[in-house]
């Protein structure tokens, strides 16, 4: 009994050195390298360009002023299209600079990244100026609005 633990020891060490020496990886080893390569990946992943260089952008429109508003007791949260708003996802825009129904991208000084519809206009909306709809209070909205910046390129996206 003691001479067959004693020989399956030794065929284990041996089968584990054989690997180690023919160049063969134990699942482990496979698993530990596809890790690695995995926090490799991640520590190259540069979200601002990866949103630049996105298959969606279509263009550039180079770059715009940034304002928030918030939903009133007037009209709430109906725009100008008739969608309604919504948290960082809908804008007012100048619908001579960038046509109503369009999608957007601006990337914010915090990393952030807004994806926006553009379904609004505003009176103080002119030119390069885009309006953000801001589901929180005012100051709630200057709080973000100051991290996230004012100018920014923005990218026209595909429809």
């Amino acid at each position: 009994m003691i001479f067959k633990k004693v020989i399956s020891t030794i065929i284990a060490v041996d089968c584990a050195l054989g690997c180690i020496t023919c160049g063969v990886k134990t699942a482990e080893e496979r698993t530990l390298e596809k890790m690695s390569a995995y926090i490799d990946e991640v520590d190259d992943y540069n979200p601002v360009e990866t949103a630049k260089s996105s298959p969606y952008v279509k263009k550039n429109l180079g770059a715009f002023s940034l304002t928030f508003y918030v939903p009133d007791k007037q009209w709430g949260y109906q725009t100008s299209t008739g969608v309604k708003s919504v948290h960082k996802k809908t804008c007012a825009v100048d619908p001579r600079v960038i046509p109503l129904g369009s999608r957007i991208r601006i990337i914010g000084n915090n990393g952030e990244i807004l994806d926006l519809l553009c379904c609004d206009i505003g009176g103080g909306i002119k030119g390069n100026k885009i309006d953000v709809f801001y589901d929180g209070s005012v100051k709630s909205g200057y709080d973000w609005i100051a991290r996230f910046g004012t100018i920014h390129n923005v990218y026209l996206l595909e429809e």
